[in-house]
């Protein structure tokens, strides 16, 4: 299984790849039964979803989210790209069996790494299927003006979200885009990213908004800028 075409998995299920990552995505699902197998749960869930029409946030929630930036001190954050942020769960014995047998060649140590990182992928698909298969899954989308678009999935029953971002408009040298969770008039990262990328976030029930603002390489411990984005949750 190719790990990073695999990635491409629930974005390709939310209809937020461009033509050319569609089509590689596609060429790899006829040769990868694991990613076929995956693609079919997601399909099912996500189905009745729909497609999200882009909305303009409510005024009144784009005020409480301005206000909140720089008016109470924020949690430090846990910085993490957003492709990378999964956890840990084995799922597929077969095929961290097969891996190892490939990495037993170039060293013990190989194994050990692979092992995780397939453990890691298969959380985070879990995680995913979880949230488009809740019943109260609810989808909406926003659209940068100069191209890109953010999706986001929610469901208070799981408590969690899947945000995809695609083709957002290109940053300078050392800046990222970094999203942020605003509960209580705090801010709270949930990871960085340059123009696409996809999470989970969980612990949804006090969170009024998701906003993205661009910050310097690396995150930042609050919000610099104001939002170029925010939606929501």
């Amino acid at each position: 299984m190719t790990t990073d075409l695999h990635s491409l998995l629930a974005p390709y299920v939310l209809d937020a790849l461009d033509p050319d990552e569609r089509n590689r995505f596609e060429a790899h699902l006829e040769h990868c039964p694991d990613c076929s197998a995956e693609l079919g749960g997601l399909q099912e869930t996500a189905t009745r979803l729909g497609e999200a029409q882009s909305q303009e946030p409510p005024a009144a929630l784009r005020e409480r989210l301005l206000s909140a930036i720089g008016s109470v001190p924020q949690d430090r954050p846990i910085v993490t790209s957003l492709s990378a942020r999964t956890g840990l769960r084995r799922r597929l014995p077969q095929l961290v069996a097969a891996a190892a047998l490939v990495l037993a060649a170039a060293g013990g140590g190989g194994y050990l790494v692979e092992r995780d990182r397939v453990q890691d992928r298969e959380q985070r698909i879990d995680a995913i299927t979880s949230v488009l298969g809740a019943a109260d899954a609810a989808t909406s989308a926003q659209d940068f003006p100069n191209g890109g678009t953010v999706r986001l999935v929610t469901s208070k029953k799981r408590d969690a979200a899947v945000v995809v971002a695609r083709d957002l408009p290109a940053l300078a040298d050392g800046k990222v885009y970094q999203v942020w969770l605003i509960k209580s008039a705090k801010a709270e990262s949930q990871g960085t990213f340059s123009r696409s990328g996809e999470m989970i976030m969980k612990d949804l029930a006090s969170a009024d908004q998701l906003a993205v603002t661009v910050e310097p390489s690396g995150g930042s411990d609050k919000p610099t800028t104001a939002p170029v984005l925010d939606v929501p949750v």
